[in-house]
């Protein structure tokens, strides 16, 4: 006979919101042990006694057999003395464990109760609040660890018998589900419209009647607000546009399921299951031709299914009245404000957007926006970092003291670490926005609380006037300021678990350099602790400086004059024309002194410049405008790469565009499209930067290349440089789980202080 043992079992990882004593519950029944289980500050604890060969089979299939959202890091045992325990029972939470729980990130309607949402003879028909263990609201309601009921804002909706039988059921799935709720004791929606007020289904049918009928609407979701109207009807796509004074900036859409997302755009394999997992994000597809109003001059538009229930109610009704989408669903703020939380934010920054606003009364505690996601170079990678993915911790190869990075000023994210593990904030966005900085202090407050961690370093970016670094210049702790195209590669670099010598190519649009001028197309090599800058693409002036990334004909007119000198107007002058003849000849000036015109190395201002050469527009809208409409002509046949210059000036690279930007004035005034200039460019940029490095990662004997900064969410160009690389024999790394541009800086910052690297 077995020899009887009893164990204490510590879980960490994400198992605390995804049904994990749940499923250790099921497992110690199924092997007839004793015991309890238990979330507590570092994970779940469990004590298992029975046979020993059963305890072990336990111990393996607890990670082995693991809910589908969880994820284990480690399971760590001890033996214990017997106590001669039958029954097994989950405990209530608590413990002296230290903080190492994760919070769970929110998930995605599972189909289980989309099957009941969907069924009108089940009680939670329609119900916009279902969930299980398996699905449903975790991030955005939780307060703090233990992830338990009483910690949510759902502690002040009192179960009815029926779910409290369901949540005490260990063969049910929403035995323990903390959000459980239903139509009796649950949340509820109410919709304000015209000066009256609906309630429960009634106002679900109204809000499907409006929508269907154009109008915009208000709509409270998981994290924050939605501005939702319909993506067919060109009319309300434009009052939605007019009121946020966003004319052509791409907005997202939703559709009720993969196959109408596969009737309005091209989805690959990787792409439907993004679409369809538990992260459910917005998923950047390629267009079959319609639908071009809610991104117009792009090849791609953002789609994503409906990830809650009262998305998939909502489809639902009007589905019953002949409409399957899909509809624009894009952040319920004002151009780059905070996402809406609640009902007082809704009314006095969304008024005079939305015609009628559907709300609810669960309060959302944090807010996250919708995660972006795009594939490219074969994998599936994040443009935006939110709903889904946070609070997830990015595994790192290093420990350190806890810290903060800040983070940039645009797309901001910050970082804290917690031993080997680095959380990334939500997108909280442009700090220049003071309503992003207390939502930066908001968060910060909030994560800190529910992380346990009390950093005693601050990175931050090197720049000087940075409301990033004003920020963190205002906090306790050691600062360490961080070059931003070093963090950049460095984040490429922690995500990977990389620690040897590698080179570093940050391609972006600005970012303040050590000898003061603006960079933007860097080649770094990382040694040991320290980093250089190893060759980078020539300087050029930026008249006006930021001015210069929407009003694009600026840097297109600086290249062109340091491309043919004195020449310029006979070669290129007609490239002009749509330029006010006052404003090109007060720049023409400025260039000639000097006068507000900081030298740039950028690569983003550089693709700004060549789709105005390329025909493609004169002034910019959004951020990137210019490029990404170049990079939506792709793919188009082209006859050659335009060549770039490459000079060793006392040891560092310099890559000349002045050859590339004669060939594409040329090929314009052939009367060549901007489709094959557009290629042509792509073409020469990847065989210009594989060149460059190839040379240096052979001067410095290094094998590894790590690519990041936002001009690589351009497919083509990742793909292109990629595979240029690889071709030379030469390992590549880019980014996946964090964001290629600024929203993903702060990891690189993050790792920057714990290797304690230092510039030579």
């Amino acid at each position: 006979m077995a020899t009887i043992v009893r164990k204490k079992i510590l879980v960490k990882g994400v198992v605390q919101g995804v049904g994990f004593r749940p499923h250790v519950y099921k497992l110690a029944a199924e092997y007839r042990l004793g015991g309890w289980v238990r979330n507590d500050a570092s994970g779940v604890t469990i004590e298992a006694e029975g046979p020993g060969p059963s305890v072990e089979a336990f111990i393996r299939d607890i990670s082995a057999r693991r809910p589908a959202a969880a994820r284990v890091d480690s399971v760590v045992s001890r033996a214990v003395p017997a106590a001669g325990e039958k029954a097994f029972s989950i405990a209530k939470s608590g413990g002296k464990a230290p903080a190492a729980a994760i919070i769970p990130a929110d998930l995605a309607l599972c189909p289980d109760c989309r099957r009941e949402l969907l069924d009108p003879a089940d009680r939670r028909y329609l119900y916009p609040f279902t969930n299980c263990t398996n699905c449903g609201p975790r991030f955005t309601i939780v307060k703090s660890v233990p992830y338990d009921r009483p910690y949510t804002t759902m502690a002040g909706f009192r179960m009815c018998p029926a779910c409290r039988k369901e949540y005490g059921d260990p063969l049910d799935r929403r035995f323990h589900a903390q959000p459980d709720a239903c139509p009796v004791c649950g949340p509820a929606v109410a919709l304000e419209y015209g000066g009256k007020t609906l309630k429960g289904p009634a106002a679900l049918e109204r809000a499907a009647a409006l929508l269907l009928a154009g109008r915009v609407g208000a709509l409270q979701s998981l994290g924050g607000f939605h501005l939702a109207c319909r993506a067919d009807r060109a009319s309300a796509v434009k009052a939605l546009r007019a009121a946020k004074r966003r004319p052509h900036k791409p907005f997202a859409v939703m559709v009720p399921d993969l196959a109408a997302a596969k009737k309005i755009c091209r989805v690959s394999s990787r792409e439907a299951a993004a679409l369809a997992s538990p992260q459910a994000p917005v998923v950047m597809l390629r267009r079959r031709g319609a639908f071009a109003e809610p991104a117009p001059g792009l090849s791609r538009l953002g789609v994503m299914l409906p990830y809650t229930p009262l998305h998939a109610a909502l489809f639902a009704l009007l589905a019953q009245k002949g409409f399957r989408g899909p509809l624009v669903m894009t952040s319920g703020n004002f151009r780059d404000e905070p996402i809406c939380r609640d009902r007082s934010e809704a009314a006095s920054r969304l008024g005079g957007v939305a015609s009628f606003t559907l709300l609810h009364d669960r309060p959302i505690h944090n807010r996250i926006d919708d995660s972006v996601a795009f594939e490219a170079a074969g994998e599936l990678r994040l443009a935006r970092r939110a709903r889904g993915y946070v609070p997830a911790a990015v595994k790192l190869a290093a420990e350190g003291a806890p810290l903060l990075a800040c983070g940039a000023d645009l797309k901001n994210a910050f970082c804290l670490t917690r031993g080997g593990e680095a959380f990334m904030s939500q997108h909280i966005g442009d700090l220049s926005e003071p309503l992003n900085q207390d939502f930066f202090r908001e968060t910060l407050a909030k994560m800190s609380g529910l992380l346990k961690v009390r950093p005693r370093v601050v990175a931050h970016d090197l720049h000087p006037d940075y409301a990033s670094t004003a920020l963190a210049r205002a906090l306790p702790g050691k600062k360490v300021a961080v070059q931003h195209h070093a963090a950049h590669a460095l984040g490429a670099a922690a995500e990977h678990g990389l620690e040897g010598d590698f080179l570093g190519m940050a391609f972006d649009g600005t970012g303040y350099g050590t000898d003061g001028r603006i960079w933007g197309s860097e080649f770094l090599v990382f040694k040991g602790k320290t980093w250089s800058r190893a060759a980078h693409l020539e300087y050029f002036p930026l008249p006006g400086g930021d001015v210069g990334a929407y009003e694009i004909w600026r840097p297109a007119l600086a290249l062109v004059r340091r491309a043919y000198g004195g020449s310029w107007e006979r070669e290129a002058g007609r490239l002009f024309a749509a330029v006010p003849r006052a404003k090109l000849r007060t720049v023409g000036r400025m260039l000639d002194a000097g006068l507000n015109c900081p030298e740039t190395s950028s690569l983003g201002r550089l693709f700004d410049a060549f789709s105005f050469l390329a025909g493609v527009r004169t002034e910019a809208t959004y951020e990137a405008q210019g490029p990404m409409e170049l990079e939506s002509l792709l793919p188009a046949r082209a006859g050659g790469a335009y060549k770039f210059g490459l000079a060793d000036i006392s040891g560092v690279l310099r890559l000349d565009p002045a050859p590339a930007v004669r060939a594409a004035v040329a090929d314009r005034a052939a009367g060549l499209s901007a489709g094959v200039i557009a290629a042509r460019l792509h073409a020469g940029v990847a065989a210009a930067a594989a060149e460059t490095a190839a040379l240096l990662a052979s001067r410095h004997g290094l094998g590894d290349v790590c690519l990041s900064g936002g001009v690589f969410q351009n497919r083509a160009l990742l793909e292109g440089v990629t595979a240029a690389l690889r071709k030379r024999g030469l390992k590549v790394y880019s980014n996946r789980q964090v964001p290629a541009n600024d929203g993903g800086i702060a990891l690189g910052q993050a790792w920057y202080a714990i290797k304690g690297y230092t510039q030579v």
